[in-house]
C-alpha cells in the first residue's frame, strides 16, 4: 500500500486495538475513536484460543496474557451430579505453538490499550460519530457530536455488534438475536474451598436437566462462570443495568441450586453478576464499501458459545495488516481480506449457534440421550474436532 497513509479506527475493544498495532508494525498511522468513556469496564470472561493466541504472539504480547490470565489445559464435560462425561484439550503444545487461554474481557482490552499508549497511537474516549462521509478525492470524514473531526485515507469499523460504522457498508443489517440470555460473574478462587487446582485450570461444561453451567479460572486469584438461558425476549436495558443481588441468587438457585459443588458456592459468594444478551450477525452481503471496511464483531459478531469471538476479532487485524502491507491499493486488500476470512468466520458464527442450542432445560428421557451423546461424541472427536479452529495461522 502507498506511504503516509493514515486510517481511522472506530472501536477501542480488542479488533480496534489489535489493528493500530498491526497498522504501527508496517508503517500506517492510525488514531482510534471510542464511544464508551475510559472508566467504562467490559464485561465478563472469555476464552482466547490457540489460534487468537498466535496473534497476540506476533504482538509480542502473549505471555503478558498468559501471566494476567488463566491458562486452561482441557474442557472437561459433567453432568449435574457431578459425573464426567468427556474431556477434549484446549491446549496441546506439540500440535499448537500456543496455550488456550481464559480471563476477564476487561483485562485483555486493558493489555492491548496500553501497547497502543506505549507506541504513542492516538487513543480518544467519549467520541460518537455523528457522519460519516467518503470523499471523491478518496478520503473518508468522520464528524463526531462534540465537533471534531478526522479525516483519513481509510476507515476501519472496529466497533462492536452495534456498529455504528456498518450502516456505511450494509444498513440493512441488524444484529439478530439468538434466544439465549446469559447470567454471568466472577468469584475469587479462595471462596471455593475444596475446588482443586486442575478443576481451576479446566474449563468446566455442566450439562442438567436444568439446563447450563460453565465455569473456568479467570487469573491466579478468580474464576470466572456462566450460564445459557433459553428466552423469547432479550433483557430490557434497565434489566441489564439493575440486577438484585438477592434477586438474581434465588433465580439462580431455583435453576442451578441442585447441581454439584461447586456451583451453588458460586452462585450464593459471587463477586460479581452479570447479564448478556447472546446476540449474532450473519452473512453480510459485503464487509466494505469503497475505503470503508468492517473487522471483529462489526463484520461477524458470533455466539460466545463458539469460543472464538476475540480470536476472530484478533485474526481479522492481523490478516487485514497484513495485506494492506502486501497489495498497492487499499480496495484489492479489502476484497481479498473478505475472500479469505468469509468461510472460515461464517462457518464459526454457525458453529457458535448449533453449540448454544445443545444447551437447553430438557427432560429426563432427553438428558440422559444428551450426556450418552456428549459420552461419546465428545471423546472421540472433541480434540480433534477443534483442530480447524485451532490450527489457523496467519503467515505474517
Amino acid at each position: 500500500m502507498e506511504e503516509n497513509r493514515k486510517a481511522i479506527i472506530l472501536g477501542a475493544g480488542i479488533a480496534g486495538t489489535a489493528m493500530a498495532l498491526f497498522l504501527e508494525k508496517i508503517g500506517i498511522s492510525s488514531e482510534i475513536f471510542e464511544l464508551r468513556s475510559r472508566e467504562e469496564t467490559a464485561g465478563g470472561g472469555l476464552n482466547i484460543a490457540p489460534n487468537g493466541m498466535n496473534v497476540l504472539a506476533e504482538l509480542g504480547l502473549a505471555e503478558e496474557i498468559i501471566q494476567s490470565g488463566c491458562p486452561v489445559h482441557e474442557g472437561v464435560f459433567r453432568n449435574s451430579k457431578g459425573k464426567r462425561l468427556a474431556k477434549m484439550l484446549f491446549t496441546d503444545l506439540q500440535k499448537f505453538p500456543q496455550p488456550a487461554v481464559s480471563m476477564k474481557r476487561q483485562t485483555l482490552v486493558d493489555i492491548l490499550r496500553k501497547a497502543v499508549r506505549t507506541k504513542n497511537i492516538p487513543l480518544y474516549f467519549e467520541k460518537k460519530v455523528k457522519d460519516i462521509v467518503q470523499t471523491d478525492d478518496g478520503k473518508v470524514i468522520v464528524s463526531f457530536d462534540d465537533d471534531t473531526v478526522s479525516i483519513g485515507d481509510l476507515l476501519i469499523g472496529a466497533d462492536g455488534i452495534n456498529s455504528e460504522v456498518r450502516k456505511s457498508v450494509a444498513p440493512e443489517i441488524q444484529p439478530e438475536f439468538i434466544g439465549i440470555i446469559s447470567h454471568a460473574g466472577f468469584i475469587s478462587k479462595d471462596k471455593l474451598a475444596g475446588l482443586t487446582d486442575r478443576e481451576f485450570r479446566n474449563i468446566n461444561f455442566i450439562y442438567g436437566k436444568n439446563g447450563f453451567f460453565g465455569f473456568s479460572g479467570a487469573n491466579d486469584k478468580e474464576l470466572m462462570w456462566w450460564t445459557n438461558v433459553i428466552s423469547e425476549m432479550p433483557w430490557s436495558k434497565d434489566q441489564l443495568k439493575n440486577i438484585h443481588v438477592d434477586e438474581e441468587k434465588e433465580v439462580l438457585n431455583k435453576q442451578y441450586g441442585n447441581y454439584s459443588f461447586p456451583i451453588s458456592d458460586i452462585i450464593n459468594n459471587a463477586d460479581s453478576y452479570l447479564r448478556i444478551n447472546v446476540f449474532d450477525v450473519r452473512f453480510l452481503p459485503d464487509w466494505s464499501h469503497r475505503k470503508i471496511i468492517l473487522i471483529g464483531d462489526a463484520a461477524h459478531s458470533v455466539s460466545p458459545n463458539s469460543g472464538q469471538g476475540a480470536s476472530m476479532a484478533l485474526e481479522d487485524a492481523m490478516l487485514l495488516a497484513k495485506l494492506l502491507r502486501d497489495q498497492k491499493e487499499c480496495l484489492s486488500a479489502f476484497s481479498l481480506f473478505e475472500q479469505e476470512r468469509r468461510p472460515r468466520v461464517e462457518k464459526i458464527v454457525l458453529e457458535g449457534r448449533r453449540r448454544g442450542e445443545d444447551k437447553v432445560v430438557v427432560n429426563g428421557f432427553k438428558q440422559f440421550i444428551r450426556e450418552t451423546m456428549i459420552r461419546i461424541f465428545i471423546n472421540l472427536f472433541g480434540s480433534k474436532g477443534n483442530d480447524w479452529l485451532f490450527s489457523y495461522k496467519i503467515k505474517w
